[in-house]
């Protein structure tokens, strides 16, 4: 029997919420180079699933209802959805959905944490997949997680209480703190610009940042930041694509 393995505190699945998932799989498609497998949901909504080779990366639906921009949604594995909804909003935060069961595929809710930045909890009945401890994500994959808050101490605290994330200082240093579960380190969090909201940010592995740049313009979208080095790590850039959500890039140094 094949072991059922969940990876509780740990990023397990990306999907953009789109108005036009046409736009966007263009978009992505041209962007990172990611294949699409699409399937009917039990409400007969159409889901796309974005791929690298036959590896599903991330996923892709039509906005839910209006008044929602779009955006990456990010979600978390849990042991139990009901107590992280009740951990949530014990500690300050609120729910934007659910938590709601997928048929055949697990249950999940949406939070939002006290600054605002929104984040989803999911359980899967199929569990998550094992990682091996030593995972490097290659490129068309997601690698990396980033909160942006407004307030870093206070988001610590609600994301210990939610995930049991532990924080230190990143070596690099720069003012930004790591997540970690347990042993494993899951996002970065640092102040946000002044004047923006707090918000999670998703990055993807690209071959060369000029390049995807380059794409994404072509396509539509928009090069909200070129390029940031990160020594001995690497260099981002953030882009919005062509129907408003935003990602982050991301270039392993060349050795």
């Amino acid at each position: 029997m094949t072991e059922t393995i969940h990876r509780p505190g740990q990023f397990v699945w990306r999907e953009i919420l789109t108005p036009d998932t046409e736009q966007s799989v263009r978009f992505y498609g041209e962007v990172l180079g990611w294949k699409t497998e699409t399937a009917t949901m039990a409400n007969g909504e159409t889901y796309v699933m974005f791929k690298v080779g036959e590896t599903p990366v991330g996923g892709c639906m039509k906005l839910p209802m209006a008044g929602i921009p779009p955006h990456w949604a990010l979600y978390v594995s849990t042991t139990d959805v009901d107590a992280s909804v009740r951990a949530a909003t014990a500690a300050g935060g609120q729910v934007v959905a659910g938590p709601m069961t997928i048929p055949g595929m697990g249950q999940f809710a949406t939070l939002l944490d006290p600054q605002g930045a929104a984040i989803s909890v999911w359980r899967g009945e199929a569990g998550d997949g094992a990682r091996a401890a030593d995972h490097r994500p290659g490129v068309g994959e997601f690698c990396w997680e980033q909160l942006n808050t407004t307030d870093v101490k206070a988001a610590a605290n609600f994301y210990g209480k939610l995930f049991g994330w532990a924080d230190a200082p990143f070596a690099g240093g720069s003012g930004m703190d790591v997540f970690s579960a347990g042993d494993v380190q899951v996002a970065s969090r640092m102040q946000a610009p002044p004047g923006a909201p707090a918000h999670w940010l998703t990055y993807v592995i690209v071959d060369s940042l000029s390049a995807a740049n380059g794409r994404a313009e072509k396509q539509g979208g928009k090069v909200m930041v070129a390029k940031i080095d990160i020594p001995t790590v690497g260099a981002i850039s953030v882009v919005q694509d062509n129907v408003g959500a935003v990602i982050g890039l991301f270039e392993v140094p060349k050795n």
